[in-house]
């Protein structure tokens, strides 16, 4: 069977485009510790809250049925939920409101991986670009305004936008809708195999799993198109697909 030449590359952000490592997070909760003068260690206040943000992101989206969680609910509002009950738990006089404000502020400065401008700037004008991402509003904007790239890219979508979160289809299939291109015309970029490949796969787009360790993909689970350690090796593999 013919392959249809590709005309779109969608980037996933966090972790592929940016670093998101937990020290950063560790930063955040250090300065929001330090901006409201409470008295407890931060880490000690990042590991009560962490497994619960954790759980929001296990509940939202019931992967076996790809039925979504009601009301939705974006980041800001599950972490605000998060602070306040271990604020409560702790017994900390502590603000769920701006203490969130201080991890969105964060994340819309985390830093780009070395490959991700060379890489955007090997595909611009070749193919149409886009960012989809597990994210809010509040900091995927911020975060490539902040590195001069928000210009690199036809379309950027994020679950805030889309009511729905990867792996759902719904999120996909409103950014090849933006981007005004057929699933099979379009490949996925992302570092996670149960979101950004599963879900692409879903509606046929191709995909390529960004593996920075080398790792393999469990055979038991989605597998994807392509695998690379380096951002920079999409450029050959695009050139090859928009050829095919």
């Amino acid at each position: 069977m013919r392959t249809v030449p590709l005309k779109a590359v969608v980037f996933d952000a966090y972790e592929t485009l940016a670093l998101n490592k937990p020290s950063f997070w560790h930063d955040s909760f250090r300065e929001l510790c330090r901006e409201q003068e409470l008295a407890v260690d931060p880490l000690a206040l990042w590991n009560r809250w962490l497994p619960l943000e954790r759980n929001f992101r296990r509940v939202r989206l019931d992967r076996d049925t790809m039925q979504q969680r009601e009301p939705f609910q974006s980041y800001a509002q599950a972490w605000t939920d998060c602070f306040r009950r271990v604020f409560q738990e702790m017994g900390i006089a502590g603000d769920a409101d701006a203490a969130t404000d201080v991890c969105i502020a964060g994340l819309g400065r985390r830093p780009l991986f070395s490959d991700a401008v060379p890489t955007l700037e090997g595909l611009a004008g070749r193919v149409k670009l886009a960012v989809l991402s597990n994210a809010d509003r509040s900091y995927l904007y911020p975060l490539l305004e902040h590195h001069g790239v928000a210009g690199c890219f036809d379309a950027v979508r994020c679950s805030e936008e889309t009511r729905s979160y990867k792996p759902h289809p719904g999120i996909f299939e409103q950014t090849l809708e933006a981007l005004g291109v057929a699933p099979e015309e379009a490949v996925q970029v992302g570092d996670t195999l149960q979101e950004d490949v599963l879900g692409a796969k879903l509606v046929g787009m191709r995909t390529v799993w960004v593996s920075r360790s080398g790792a393999a993909a469990d055979p038991a689970g989605p597998a994807p198109d392509y695998q690379v350690r380096d951002l920079r090796e999409l450029v050959r593999i695009v050139s090859g697909l928009i050829d095919a």
